[in-house]
């Protein structure tokens, strides 16, 4: 738990639905001290926020050449970068899959391991499984269990379904699966949900599956209101 320290945070995929989401949401709040957030390019959300500090990775699977001095004090990292549902499954963004969703995503856990946060929180997928015959839940998985083994202190993994970016994030087959949006969580509870873990979780190493993750959004907002 962070109950008496601020959380000072480190994210990546700020310029992404989740991580804009999860940014916004931290800044607002005045439990929170500081926010470095990596991204390809500038969010302009955030370019005049006093709390957010944008740190601009063209490449990022070069995030090892990160300047570890801005970690000094981080004590919570929100990894937030994905691969957009309707490419998930093309076998012709396979590479950039494993790039994305393993490279960068490890990447990242092992820069915030490096400077002690003491929470990962990571978004991966239902069914994630190192042992699986789909891609898609057998990279999940595979990041699942490299982001165990680094030893953080408290490791929260989420497991959501459907995702719902909202209103013009969203391509044909992610209309299809949402129903045009009605269905699907939206990504700003995910984020929720995400910091309520950061602020609470004891466990050393916990999964969240979608009614778990229902809790923690509900929590959140009783607890926000």
């Amino acid at each position: 738990m962070i109950p008496e320290k601020k959380i000072k945070a480190l994210v990546i995929g700020h310029t992404g639905a989740t991580g804009s989401a999860l940014v916004s949401i931290l800044e607002k709040m005045p439990e929170c001290e500081s926010i470095i957030a990596i991204g390809r390019r500038e969010n302009k959300t955030f370019n005049n926020s006093s709390k957010v500090v944008q740190y601009v990775l063209p490449n990022m699977l070069d995030i090892e050449n990160f300047d570890r001095s801005l970690l000094q004090g981080v004590n919570a990292s929100f990894c937030c970068i994905g691969t957009t549902f309707n490419d998930v499954f093309k076998s012709s963004k396979a590479d950039e899959y494993l790039a994305v969703d393993f490279g960068i995503a490890t990447g990242f856990a092992k820069l915030a391991k490096s400077g002690d946060s003491d929470f990962f929180g990571i978004i991966t997928g239902d069914k994630s499984d190192s042992n699986s015959k789909m891609r898609m839940t057998r990279v999940k998985g595979q990041t699942e269990d490299v982001v165990n083994a680094l030893g953080f202190n408290r490791v929260a993994i989420l497991r959501p379904g459907l995702l719902n970016r909202g209103n013009g994030r969203r391509g044909w087959m992610e209309q299809i699966a949402t129903v045009g949006g009605i269905f699907g969580t939206p990504v700003a509870d995910i984020a929720r949900a995400m910091i309520w873990n950061a602020l609470t979780q004891n466990e050393e190493k916990k999964t969240y599956k979608s009614i778990d993750i229902k809790k923690s959004i509900n929590d959140f907002k009783n607890q926000f209101k």
